[in-house]
């Protein structure tokens, strides 16, 4: 465990404090005796969980998760603006959505919805977690060690980077449906404003923590 007295950094403790609560989540969904499709643990890990999680208080986690809905909600808010002002920009204004094509409508809802994954998911959980961590005054005794906190944080980033690129592929089929004239320049009009902060975000946090668990 990590020690009072050591100067955790502030990214570390937060994502320490989101293992904890991903722990207990995730205790909940084992002891019913199922996996969430995705997010698959060896008998090992679901150990592990289990000891993080139980630590955790029941109320403190489901103020987490309240957290984690509000700030969800107000991220893919964002997102679905921007991607309804990506496609009035790609069609060449909003006088135009009336006539746009409804594969490509539908295309840009689904590629928000894959963005809301990779970005409002993970950017929701974390500071969710930072603020819960404080509210309940939680020491960073009380934390994972770096080490757990490190495997159990980059798999649950793989976890979502997966998920979120399997989303991606379902996406080619809805494509094919779109106009002829729409398919390329416009479409990538759309892929490239929504997906690309989703793909670099992913990247950045994963090499981020990488490097920082490997100078541990």
């Amino acid at each position: 465990m990590i020690t009072p007295e050591d100067s955790t950094p502030r990214t570390d403790r937060w994502r320490a404090l989101l293992v904890r609560y991903w722990a207990f989540n995730m205790g909940l969904i084992h002891d019913s005796g199922t996996d969430w499709p995705g997010f698959g643990y060896t008998d090992d890990e679901k150990a592990k969980l289990a000891a993080i999680a139980a630590a955790v208080p029941a109320f403190e986690f489901y103020a987490w998760v309240a957290a984690s809905a509000v700030f969800f909600i107000a991220l893919a808010a964002i997102i679905v603006v921007g991607g309804m002002a990506c496609l009035a920009h790609a069609i060449g204004g909003e006088q135009n959505m009336a006539s746009t094509p409804a594969a490509l409508f539908f295309l840009q809802l689904a590629m928000d919805l894959v963005a809301a994954l990779a970005i409002g998911f993970p950017l929701a959980m974390l500071p969710a977690a930072a603020l819960a961590g404080r509210f309940f005054t939680v020491a960073d005794a009380q934390l994972p060690d770096r080490d757990t906190t490190s495997f159990f944080f980059h798999k649950l980033w793989f976890q979502i980077t997966r998920i979120a690129v399997i989303g991606a592929l379902a996406l080619v089929p809805l494509w094919i449906f779109v106009p002829a004239d729409s398919k390329f320049w416009v479409t990538a009009q759309l892929v490239l404003p929504i997906l690309s902060p989703a793909v670099a975000a992913l990247t950045a946090v994963y090499f981020a923590g990488a490097r920082r668990g490997r100078s541990a």
